[in-house]
């Protein structure tokens, strides 16, 4: 413990203060060298196949300013072009990318061009930067034109970093955006930047201990810059990039010929100390409190440059933030968590498998893990095993022991064929998962993905097995593409180790997306219409030929306005018939001939047809905030009385940045039914958030969270005869399915210091209150809280000290 608090005050001492504006920065300029005039790259001209220098013994201190002599030997990359959301335009800010490699690191640096006090850029936290300007440079280090680590900075230097790959960006999102990116990951680099009055300058060092690559002498990766301009909306890249070809990996620049690269000894160690104190209330005793402490670690071993090996024992997950309270559109489906866990998202996108059939989240509280990831020419290979608390199991005395394996081979360019293997053990249960699948890429635009799984479970109830199948075929173009899809999950598929929010279905999907590009310098610069219909049966009315359950049908037009503003207006119809198997133990009451009730089986009610309209307006990224609001409104099919609702949905984020340290993020999730044949209120949900953050430097910030979630949903009814709904038990045995109410509050707190991804100090407290009991916010009484003190250090063998006189990180 002295050790460790020992190693993060010195590295306190080191820690710089934060940048400020200056009141008129100096321009740098680094005139090229004459000898290397040859060394620059025009993306325009498409002069993408760049030879950056290796300088030996060069002396840089990175500050964010490029005025020493070793700039001037760099290769420069200029002239971008527009990507999102018009391609092909000559860039309206000038951008200028100087790179060149010593032995141990890649170094980056930028002079980017904006219009006096236009740029956007606060002190925030580690990956928040996608509301600011923003500079990304993506590393495709096996050159294979699938996957790149990716870099990003905004002018203040703050970091963002993660893995991209093309299965990243989903239906909408542009390719270039950090939100392409998987930003969980993270990495060990330094970055610095200077704003100026005409623009801003940054500087990035990211060692080679840090990424994964090819391995052999020379190298050759793919290269890409993208730069974001909050002010414009537009995002450009130094490799010209077509929104007509399918893939944006394949359209990236090359760095050819490196050599003489020394990754050196990769081992990683990161002990850590976490020390918990809760309470709760326990009955007639009061409120008890508890603590405990624990000690713990992550490895992480490069075996090679190109595969890694890392270890964990009694991994704590206390820094990451309270889940944002989710409202379900449809009881039917599970709400999905995204993965936030550090160990189990370094190197996550080596288990990237269709249908999420790999799903960490399944692995509640390991007592240990390790995993293996690499890459061997032209095959992925992602192995975990893990070993979960007992008090995870169903019968809490046995650990629950999982295997995956996750290999992909790649096929030409940018086509693939990959298997997935699942295994989950506890004690006689278990749960296999094996799948394959292939996404094949031809004439630039088309694409065939096919897909199967096969499960099988054992438990107390026996031995089954199911079967899933997926088609896919599509085409992506500048103005013209579709995408058609069908899926079919047997009722018996399980997966214990992945993610399938729905089974026992058939589904057949047509997509078709129409897109237009307004003049350069008009009021509007995308205008797009998706139409999108879907028929659902259930699996066995699918094997029938009969009808399907489900048809729905809508028109998305969305509009990208000048300035950043964006807009959609979507009109949507839908035909639903109940499946009356999901309703095999609700009953109801009938009158009998004596005029007494009786209870009989609940008969849902026939075919809804149904109607509704949504919008979602997206303001631009301001200098301090922007906001987005998205609504719905009109009838909806109320899956637990089989009846005809009123829905009124409405969502509300806003981000305010008062100043280049405060940060407020709140958001507002709304939902209402109401029944459509007596106006009555069926359920209300509401989701307020908000997320206060202070960041006093790069490395040192405060957050706050307050979230409240109220729902209340009334009791269910017939709504053939408004008599109640029964739910019958395994014992056959009736109860009332009566109104449920909640209102749940919690707030968090966080004190951080994270000078370098591996080395933090938390101090943390959460409390929950519950007022379900009355409602009233004020009457809420405490049901738990807790605090922690987390210590951790990473240790990094072989790490030469880095001169940096600014904020490097």
């Amino acid at each position: 413990m002295l050790v460790l608090l020992a190693a993060l005050l010195q590295q306190a001492a080191n820690t710089a203060a934060p940048p400020t504006r200056p009141a008129k920065a100096p321009e740098v300029v680094v005139a090229p060298d004459p000898a290397v005039a040859s060394r620059i790259y025009s993306g325009r001209d498409r002069q993408l196949d760049v030879r950056p220098p290796l300088v030996v013994d060069a002396a840089v201190t990175l500050d964010g300013r490029l005025d020493e002599t070793v700039w001037s030997k760099a290769a420069l990359l200029t002239q971008f072009t527009s990507y999102n959301p018009v391609d092909g335009r000559p860039e309206q800010d000038s951008t200028e990318v100087r790179i060149w490699y010593a032995s141990e690191a890649f170094y980056v640096g930028v002079r980017a061009w904006a219009q006096p006090g236009t740029v956007r850029a606060t002190l925030a936290e580690r990956d928040r930067i996608v509301n600011d300007d923003w500079i990304a440079i993506h590393f495709d280090t096996f050159n294979d034109r699938r996957r790149a680590f990716t870099f990003a900075v905004n002018p203040l230097g703050v970091q963002a970093d993660g893995m991209r790959s093309e299965q990243s960006a989903g239906p909408g999102l542009s390719r270039a955006s950090l939100a392409a990116v998987d930003l969980s990951q993270d990495y060990v680099w330094q970055s610095a930047g200077q704003l100026l009055d005409d623009g801003f300058t940054v500087e990035m060092r990211i060692p080679f201990k840090s990424i994964r690559f090819q391995m052999g002498d020379r190298q050759d990766w793919g290269f890409q810059v993208v730069r974001q301009t909050q002010r414009t909306g537009f995002q450009d890249t130094w490799a010209p990039t077509s929104r007509s070809i399918q893939a944006f990996a394949s359209q990236a620049g090359y760095l050819r010929g490196m050599t003489g690269m020394k990754r050196g000894l990769v081992l990683d160690l990161v002990p850590t100390s976490t020390t918990f104190a809760s309470g709760a209330p326990s009955g007639t005793d009061g409120w008890k409190y508890g603590s405990r402490g624990q000690l713990g670690g992550d490895m992480r071993w490069g075996a090679t440059s190109n595969f890694t090996v890392n270890g964990t024992a009694n991994p704590d997950f206390s820094q990451v933030e309270t889940d944002v309270g989710q409202i379900p559109g449809d009881p039917r489906f599970v709400l999905f968590f995204p993965e936030l866990r550090p160990f189990f998202v370094e190197g996550s996108e080596q288990f990237d498998a269709p249908n999420q059939l790999v799903y960490t989240r399944r692995i509640v509280q390991p007592l240990g893990a390790v995993k293996v990831t690499g890459k061997i020419p032209n095959v992925d290979i992602g192995l975990l095993s893990a070993v979960d608390a007992a008090r995870t199991s169903r019968d809490g005395r046995t650990n629950p022991v999982f295997n995956i394996l996750r290999v992909r081979r790649d096929i030409g360019t940018q086509s693939s064929a990959g298997f997935v293997v699942t295994d989950r053990t506890e004690g006689p249960r278990f749960n296999r998962v094996a799948g394959v699948d292939s996404r094949l890429n031809f004439a630039k635009v088309y694409n065939v993905e096919v897909r199967a799984a096969t499960s099988l479970t054992g438990d107390t109830a026996g031995t089954r097995s199911g079967q899933l199948v997926e088609l896919n075929h599509g085409r992506s173009g500048r103005s013209w593409g579709y995408r058609g899809s069908l899926s079919s999950f047997s009722p018996e598929f399980e997966t214990q180790s992945g993610f399938v929010n729905r089974t026992d279905f058939v589904r057949t999907q047509l997509f078709q997306r129409w897109t237009r590009f307004g003049r350069k310098g008009g009021w509007w610069d995308q205008q797009q219409q998706f139409f999108r219909s879907s028929a659902l049966w259930s699996y066995e009315g699918f094997q029938q030929r009969g009808s399907p359950l489900e048809i729905n049908v809508g028109l998305d037009n969305s509009f990208v306005l000048r300035g950043g503003w964006r807009a959609s207006l979507t009109p949507e119809a839908q035909a639903v018939a109940f499946d009356p198997r999901r309703y095999a133990s609700i009953a109801t009451l009938r009158p009998t001939t004596g005029g007494q009730l009786d209870t009989v089986a609940f008969a849902p009610d026939g075919r809804q047809f149904t109607r509704a309209l949504q919008l979602s307006l997206n303001t631009p990224q301001w200098r301090r905030g922007g906001a987005t609001l998205s609504a719905r409104r009109g009838t909806e099919p109320e899956f637990f009385e089989t009846a005809t609702a009123t829905r009124t949905e409405m969502e509300l984020s806003a981000d305010l940045r008062p100043s280049a340290q405060l940060r407020l993020s709140s958001l507002v999730r709304y939902q209402r039914f109401v029944r459509a044949r007596d106006g009555s209120v069926f359920s209300t949900q509401v989701v307020p958030r908000l997320r206060t953050e202070y960041q006093f430097s790069r490395a040192l910030f405060a957050r706050l969270i307050v979230q409240v979630e109220s729902r209340d949903r009334d009791a269910l009814r017939d709504p053939q005869t408004e008599l109640p709904l029964f739910s019958r038990a395994a014992d056959g045995t009736y109860s009332t399915i009566d109104r449920r109410k909640s209102l749940l509050g919690r707030a968090d707190w966080l004190v951080s210091y994270l000078p370098s991804p591996g080395t933090v100090v938390f101090v943390g407290y959460g409390s929950a209150l519950d007022a379900s009991l009355t409602m009233r916010p004020f009457e809420a009484e405490r049901a738990s809280d807790g605090a922690f003190v987390k210590l951790s250090y990473l240790f990094r063998a072989g790490v030469p000290r880095v001169s940096a006189s600014g904020p490097t990180r």
